[in-house]
């Protein structure tokens, strides 16, 4: 017999013992199906809000921000501290010159008070330089309504976020008054309203133009901190470069400042494959059961077809076939309920009670994992129906005919 007729008679012999027992077929495949969709629904909603949570708080904060310490401090009319940075041109020299940079903007922060017709609320006045602003935050993305940094060339214009809006219930084209710590106070226009999707960022966040604010302060040309983006964001050398070549500074990386974001990710990163993995391991061994108990039953079988001169390579083969159906099939069908379902959930309305500005549960589409569940899916049922048709294989036949 050629080896291709062989071949073709081993996938039918496969076939009929598949269809022979069709409800240990059709749990089997469930069982991947399950296992697959599983897999599918926890990667997606998992690394998606990871992602949201990435996008809003790292993409939306600098990775490196460089303060004044205490000795280049000015006080306000009101005695509050104003620190400013000394040394602002070698700092501009060492971020230059550092391959992993990719934008830095300066910015005079400062504490304020935001008074509107409703509300009158203390916070800080974020005084950016709208050219590299626009290189460090993607605004135009975040805005509500209104317009984004370009608005800042009007000295009277403001960027507020969205909670803080809604705090002091204005909205685009409304007037707020700010009033400084040295006493002056200016009349503003809400030029637009974005939102970063965190509520401890959109609640404090407001941008005004830099040039006015260092005027109205008394401090022209000078810079209370600097932000700076990373290509790597994990490579952080700049901040151990910068804290040793001067010493009049505070650096601080989005490591430090996101620790619990960070943490939390790791956390649910691990939770996430761990439980997954475990998943389709579960199917796994239910499907090994399944097609075990499958090879038990057909043992007077794997006699005959031995007797007839198959060899124990066409007995795997013939029950590798029926695994690799029941795989095919599961993790096809668990795919496509595991994206249905995601679908679903990222199409579920979300209440967040404010902390979390998002309509919708975040889900993550990406085809790696729809990939990744299907490949795995097939692993697990080969490997299941591998173990159990090589043990039997190798049982002489006379025994089994023996015992019949």
């Amino acid at each position: 017999m050629s080896k291709t007729v062989l071949n073709k008679t081993n996938v039918f012999i496969a076939l009929q013992y598949l269809f022979a027992r069709k409800k240990q077929s059709i749990l089997a495949t469930m069982g991947v199906m399950l296992g697959v969709t599983t897999f599918i629904v926890m990667i997606n909603f998992m690394t998606g809000v990871n992602d949201f949570l990435d996008d809003a708080v790292f993409n939306g904060s600098p990775d490196i921000i460089i303060g004044a310490k205490n000795q280049q401090s000015s006080k306000s009319g009101l005695g509050i501290q104003i620190k400013t940075l000394k040394n602002l041109e070698r700092i501009d020299t060492l971020l230059s010159e550092d391959e992993n940079v990719q934008s830095y903007a300066h910015q005079m922060i400062s504490p304020a008070i935001l008074v509107s017709n409703q509300a009158q609320l203390p916070g800080s006045i974020n005084g950016v330089f709208s050219s590299e602003e626009n290189k460090m935050v993607d605004i135009e993305r975040r805005l509500i309504e209104g317009k984004g940094f370009q608005s800042l060339n009007q000295e009277n214009s403001i960027l507020l976020g969205v909670s803080l809006a809604k705090r002091l219930q204005v909205s685009v084209g409304d007037e707020l008054k700010m009033i400084l710590p040295n006493g002056k106070s200016l009349h503003l226009q809400v030029a637009g309203i974005f939102s970063f999707g965190i509520t401890t960022i959109d609640n404090v966040r407001t941008y005004f133009s830099a040039k006015t604010l260092q005027k109205l302060l008394g401090q022209q040309n000078k810079s209370t901190h600097v932000h700076v983006k990373l290509k790597n964001r994990n490579d952080v050398s700049l901040k151990t470069i910068l804290a040793e070549r001067l010493n009049t500074i505070t650096v601080q990386d989005w490591k430090d400042s996101n620790k619990t974001i960070v943490i939390g990710n790791k956390v649910r990163d691990i939770l996430t494959w761990s439980v997954s993995f475990a998943l389709l391991l579960v199917a796994g061994f239910g499907i090994y059961n399944i097609l075990n108990i499958t090879v038990i039953q057909k043992r007077k079988d794997i006699a005959v077809l031995k007797t007839m001169g198959y060899a124990s390579n066409d007995v795997v083969f013939i029950f590798l076939v029926q695994s690799v159906i029941i795989g095919l099939l599961g993790a096809f069908f668990g795919v496509v309920f595991g994206y249905l379902i995601s679908y679903m959930i990222s199409t579920t309305p979300l209440d967040t009670s404010d902390f979390i500005i998002v309509d919708t549960y975040p889900i993550n589409f990406k085809v790696a994992y729809y990939v990744m569940g299907l490949l795995f899916g097939l692993l697990t049922t080969v490997l299941a129906g591998y173990f159990p048709s090589r043990k039997a294989s190798k049982v002489d036949p006379v025994t089994i005919i023996r015992g019949i």
